[in-house]
């Protein structure tokens, strides 16, 4: 096997050109340093300065923002909580006028006359808006009042929303609980189209009679339509501050709210705020920007600052600082001398000694590497012999057996027909062998140049190599193999599947299955090997790549080691194992080569 010593080479030559690299690096840094240190802390000063003036601002956007947030959200809240108080409120006055009239005219009103009574009064019981209605159930589920007539007399115990939640038996399972509470759900509006769902929040309460109870509620789509208009005039009301602004848009970039008097440099308003509308802070040349998002209004909501005044300040603190750095200048030019010297020795010194160590470690590594690829091939060497034993053992015995019919049939007359068919029969076998031998020849010698091989019949051949284990086990072998080429060394490749393969059939038991996959997807060849054995402990995962690592007891330790390598040095591709349940998958992924 060649290794590819091409980095190594390469880091010989930076070794070899770093005393002159090291002079020019060190004799820049040297002049930076003496010439313009002054300068770099008198700008680096500066920076600080103007930096710490951005924070301060970009902290002073964010609370305006953060504040602005606050009082959305509260503001949406209140109006919430006003939407609750207002239909429990209105469910209690109906309750109250229900059982009022109950108790008042129960013993001298027939009970048809009384429910018509009570049914008339809350008919008559209005919310402010045009939205917001009373409605009279029984625990049954029937409507005896309601705002769409159509309702009127239905039962509607096992209507839907669009959720899937049965609305009136959350109703009676409030009841049934408290006696009375809030139930949200999604409900049409009457004036509109009725296929379309609006989310709600209804109050109901269980009355003295029938077994009734009366509810009430309202759509948040209206409720917080009203909040968003007194949201947008509280901003606009407050949406000016020193050098800056508050603008509101939406996810669809529209802008919701935005001052009149904005200089847009001669954009449009809506493309010159888009660029600031960016979740936290945002800073360009000019602008420095703070947004935050309130998805219940699907609103970002955003504070926008001219810079000017900060880079005034920050400009004035440069120019004071500059000042500072005229006086040093003679002296760091000796300096500068003295330390150009001083790197030229020290790079020359350095590199010498680099140089030896690394051509000690290459001659290290070299030998270390040849006894890896020498023990590897001698360890795969003892594990095919066996093999190609076993691979033989069938046509000796056939030749033997044609060889004893011969000597059966030596003084009978015997046609030249069964002669040939003796013949051909011995030649067939004598030829498996013959071809077994010089596939092992191929495998075994390494080339010193890589080809465009056929990898389908590389992998079929490696298969070859391990087909009297595959029988003696009874394993069933499973090929899924595309059309691939790709340029290699071809006894590595060999190498690399004898040694997946090999590792599969070891770890099966007797009738075990394994699947052998070759394919091809955007330019990627991926081959993958993969059994129902034991599998692996999880402990050994990230262990068996390593070299001399094992679980055999006749085992080096090398197979996997020298399958990574192949893979990632030489075919610029990766190996990597995944566990099965049960067994194992082992994947070679690399780039097609043009």
């Amino acid at each position: 096997m060649r290794w590819n010593v091409k980095p190594s080479f390469r880091l010989t030559t930076l070794i070899v050109l770093f005393p002159l690299a090291a002079l020019l690096l060190y004799g820049g840094l040297s002049h930076l340093f003496f010439f313009y240190s002054q300068r770099k802390e008198i700008k680096r000063e500066a920076l600080k300065y103007e930096q710490t003036l951005m924070d301060m601002e970009g902290n002073r956007l964010r609370d305006r923002v953060e504040n602005m947030v606050q009082f959305v959200r509260y503001y949406d809240s209140k109006s919430s909580n006003k939407i609750k108080k207002d239909a429990k409120s209105i469910v209690n006055l109906a309750v109250n006028v229900t059982n009022n009239l109950y108790a008042k005219y129960k013993d001298t009103l027939d009970e048809n006359a009384l429910k018509k009574m009570i049914i008339s009064a809350l008919e008559g019981i209005k919310f402010e808006g045009d939205l917001g209605y009373l409605f009279l159930i029984d625990m049954q589920g029937n409507i005896f009042v309601h705002i769409d007539p159509e309702m009127v007399g239905t039962n509607i115990m096992d209507i839907q929303d669009v959720q899937g939640k049965y609305i009136v038996r959350e109703f009676t399972k409030v009841l049934r609980e408290k006696g009375e509470g809030f139930v949200d759900y999604y409900w049409y509006i009457v004036s509109e189209d009725r296929k379309e769902m609006h989310y709600k929040i209804s109050y109901v309460k269980l009355l003295d009679c029938y077994n009734w109870y009366v509810g009430a509620g309202e759509y948040l789509k209206y409720m917080k339509r009203d909040v968003r208009k007194d949201i947008l005039t509280y901003i606009k009301d407050n949406h000016q501050f020193t050098d800056g602004y508050f603008f509101v848009s939406n996810s669809k970039h529209k802008i919701i709210y935005a001052p009149d008097d904005i200089n847009t440099s001669g954009e449009t308003k809506k493309d010159f705020l888009a660029r600031y509308v960016q979740k936290g802070l945002y800073r360009d040349k000019h602008y420095m920007a703070y947004t935050d998002y309130i998805p219940e209004y699907d609103w970002y909501i955003t504070a926008v600052e001219n810079l000017k005044s900060i880079q005034k300040n920050s400009n004035f603190q440069k120019k004071q600082n500059e000042l500072k750095r005229e006086a040093n200048i003679r002296i760091n030019y000796y300096l500068m001398l003295f330390t150009w010297i001083i790197s030229i020795l020290l790079s020359l010194y350095l590199s010498s000694i680099l140089n030896r160590k690394l051509k000690n470690y290459e001659s290290r590594l070299k030998e270390t590497n040849e006894k890896l690829v020498f023990q590897s091939r001698q360890a795969l060497l003892g594990e095919l012999l066996p093999m190609i034993a076993h691979q033989w053992r069938q046509p000796i015995n056939k030749i033997a057996s044609i060889l004893a019919l011969l000597r059966f049939n030596v003084d009978k007359k015997v046609g030249c027909d069964k002669l040939d068919a003796y013949y051909k029969d011995m030649e067939n076998n004598i030829e498996f062998m013959s071809e077994t031998i010089d596939d092992f020849r191929t495998f075994y010698q390494p080339k010193d140049q890589s080809s465009v091989e056929d990898l389908k019949a590389l992998i079929l051949k490696s298969i070859e190599f391990v087909e009297g284990s595959i029988r003696k086990k009874d394993i069933q072998l499973y090929t899924q193999l595309e059309e691939v080429s790709y340029s290699l060394y071809q006894n590595e490749f060999l190498q690399v599947m004898i040694n997946l393969i090999k590792n599969a059939v070891d770890s099966l038991p007797v009738k075990g299955k394994i699947k052998v996959v070759l394919s091809q997807k955007n330019h990627i060849v991926t081959i993958i090997v993969e059994d129902n054995g034991k599998g692996i402990e999880p402990q050994n995962i990230e262990k068996v790549f390593d070299p001399y690592f094992t679980t055999k007891e006749d085992s080096m330790g090398l197979g996997l080691y020298m399958t990574k390598i192949i893979i990632e040095k030489h075919m610029s591709g990766t190996v990597r194992i995944e566990q099965l349940s049960p067994g194992t998958r082992f994947i070679i992924e690399f780039h097609q080569n043009t």
